[in-house]
């Protein structure tokens, strides 16, 4: 009897799993060992594939396009990411005041944009920054200013690559904040209260330091997204103006479906964001097990 309702279990567990385990190996694991193999030959999507060797990262560590499209993919990083962690932490510090009143509906509103797809919002955003009939630009010319060519300008195009992606991400990272805190026992503030800390006092004191493993996790998931921001700058500047904005997965999409196909080529560059991400991955793991 134990060992049939061993069995039971066993298969009830495969059968809830199997799911996972097929999708995941069909749109990760079948891709990654196809881009592997795909980085050491000629392949242009159609009739060539010949086995090349190291040629492809022999020529990408050449490349000066990939290692500008790489800077400006880390510098874009880099300085986006504090404005994923930083916002959506104040937004869900307020939403959970008992001072703040429709409390849901305002949730509801903020987490909107997470329903929409990336390219959907690049497109939003590239509406409202528009130079001639944006919101934006409308806005700056009411209040006496000249309108600026967010377009045209490198950095005011990267800054709006940049403020799509924290908008478009403020919602979800807001639900894992407002998770969070709604875990930390109210007995720590009502101490806090008691010996006479403010509310900034307490928010450093014992809100920050309790959500660190949520910050953890917010980290690494915008740190991920923002290595491989793609749909965002197709939909807002298309790599402009010029190969300004051209990140290093919006470069990997040039290569492979742009001018002359080249697969092969492309898997290489791909492997070089996987290792990339992987060891950022790895980095910040080990600095959050070190921090415990």
């Amino acid at each position: 009897m134990k060992k049939k309702s061993s069995l039971k279990h066993t298969g009830a567990f495969w059968a809830f799993c199997a799911p996972c385990c097929i999708l995941f190996g069909v749109f990760f694991l079948v891709p990654l060992v196809l881009s592997i193999a795909f980085s050491f030959t000629n392949y242009d999507g159609w009739k060539t594939i010949d086995f090349v060797g190291l040629t492809n990262y022999i020529t990408l560590f050449k490349d000066s396009k990939f290692y500008l499209s790489l800077g400006r993919t880390l510098l874009y990083t880099v300085c986006t990411l504090p404005f994923r962690v930083i916002i959506p932490l104040l937004v869900a510090v307020l939403l959970c005041s008992k001072r703040v009143a429709a409390k849901s509906l305002t949730r509801t509103m903020v987490y909107i944009p997470v329903l929409m797809s990336a390219l959907v919002v690049g497109i939003t955003i590239n509406w409202m920054f528009s130079q001639e009939y944006g919101l934006v630009n409308f806005i700056i010319r009411s209040l006496g200013g000249t309108a600026l060519e967010w377009s045209l300008n490198p950095r005011l195009a990267t800054f709006v690559i940049a403020f799509a992606s924290v908008w478009a991400s403020i919602g979800f990272n807001m639900i894992l904040y407002i998770g969070g805190i709604n875990s930390i026992s109210n007995d720590l503030y009502e101490a806090a209260s008691i010996d006479g800390a403010s509310g900034v006092q307490a928010f450093f004191r014992i809100t920050v330091p309790m959500l660190a493993p949520t910050t953890f996790m917010v980290v690494l998931l915008s740190t991920v997204n923002l290595l491989k921001e793609y749909a965002l700058v197709q939909g807002i500047t298309q790599g402009g103006p010029g190969n300004a904005t051209m990140t290093l997965v919006y470069y990997i999409y040039n290569v492979a479906f742009v001018n002359t196909p080249k697969y092969g080529y492309a898997s290489a560059v791909s492997m070089v964001l996987f290792v990339l991400v992987l060891f950022v991955t790895i980095i910040q793991f080990k600095g959050s097990s070190n921090n415990d």
